[in-house]
């Protein structure tokens, strides 16, 4: 559903289309975490996946360029791609020259989790759609990370000792729970929520598994058993971050920025370089109508990641018309396009375009009415 949210400045009336205008709806996302990802995906306003067979399916390619020497021998980097606005996971290593390839893709925007040993895990969104597809419906993408980069950039993965929780999982579990990710791979998403189900039926303290629950919930929509999954895993794992950003989220859904607030800022505090983090901070001050906070931690989404799926660029253009800022708001819009085209809202954002430019046009001379 998009709503338009309209303006009035100078006598006319300008719309830009606002997925982003209610909470249940806004670009808040979840992570799903485990023994092979953790990594964030979801994005519920973004396109659906394609029914199969309705649309042509793609192939993502990349390659990851590293500093000589950031991965010791007999290590590897691990990708990890996965859904935004509907449940699928999958991952890949990469070769001798970096490369990596997903196929049988269907077309929407997706996560890619590079986690490299030693330095931590960079986080991007993707488009994978036919705007960036080759002829050979093919889409490319090279990830080049220099040092400072990867000193900036990179997540940390938690390492270290092993919780007492952790060793208590048996083997049937994590079983069951690798057998609900290779389920959201096939796109079977019942599939997955009965491996999980099990997984939590044999070890109730199975944190991830309830995390991976809510997010799936997220996805379609009940976000108050959403909500419940992710309030038992941070119950089993206090701190733990997936939790508690998917928190911040199902309440943002929820329409409850108040209490998403609190959540948001601890988020984003235990992970500063989280585009995510910093996106449901920024949309939550945003629903507060704290504008001045909620560009500063839009903006810093995008310096994070520019195509981050909840879209910055669209709450910074509605903030800068609120403030009569029409060139700023034209640039986001703008970048917008260059990063969504294929978003179900590119058609309200060019028109909204259109109608900026419109307005900002002197009439030429003959036109013009004598002072």
């Amino acid at each position: 559903m998009l709503n338009r949210i309209a303006r009035r400045t100078d006598g006319r009336t300008w719309f830009i289309s606002r997925a982003r205008a209610c909470a249940s709806e806004c670009s808040v996302g979840t992570a799903i975490a485990g023994t092979f990802l953790s990594l964030v995906f979801l994005g519920p306003l973004l396109p659906l996946f394609a029914e199969q067979g309705s649309e042509k399916l793609l192939e993502f390619r990349g390659q990851v360029t590293l500093p000589p020497g950031t991965v010791s021998r007999g290590r590897h980097v691990r990708v990890a791609l996965s859904g935004v606005s509907a449940p699928f996971a999958s991952q890949s290593w990469l070769d001798s020259k970096g490369r990596f390839r997903f196929r049988d893709l269907p077309p929407a925007t997706y996560t890619v989790a590079i986690y490299i040993p030693g330095a931590g895990e960079i986080i991007q969104t993707v488009e994978i759609t036919e705007s960036f597809a080759d002829s050979n419906h093919r889409v490319e993408k090279k990830f080049l990370f220099d040092s400072e980069t990867l000193q900036q950039r990179a997540r940390a993965v938690p390492r270290g000792l092993v919780s007492v929780r952790q060793l208590s999982i048996p083997d049937k579990a994590r079983r069951e729970y690798m057998k609900s990710m290779d389920r959201l791979k096939q796109l079977d998403v019942e599939g997955a929520i009965q491996h999980l189900q099990k997984a939590i039926e044999v070890a109730p303290q199975y944190s991830e598994a309830y995390n991976n629950l809510g997010t799936i919930y997220f996805q379609r929509k009940e976000y108050l058993t959403a909500e419940k999954y992710f309030c038992r895993a941070l119950e089993l794992e206090p701190g733990a971050f997936e939790p508690l950003v998917n928190l911040g989220g199902v309440l943002l859904a929820l329409k409850r920025p108040e209490e998403a607030l609190e959540v948001n800022r601890q988020a984003q505090q235990s992970h500063p370089q989280d585009a995510l983090a910093n996106a449901q901070l920024g949309l939550n001050y945003f629903f507060l109508r704290d504008y001045e906070q909620a560009v500063t931690y839009l903006q810093r989404t995008q310096e994070l990641d520019p195509a981050h799926f909840s879209q910055p660029q669209l709450s910074l253009a509605e903030i800068y018309l609120r403030r009569s800022e029409e060139e700023a708001a034209l640039r986001e819009l703008q970048d917008f396009l260059k990063y969504h085209p294929d978003s179900p809202e590119a058609e309200n954002v060019r028109a909204t375009i259109e109608e900026i430019q419109r307005s900002q046009k002197i009439p030429p001379p003959d036109e013009q009415l004598p002072l």
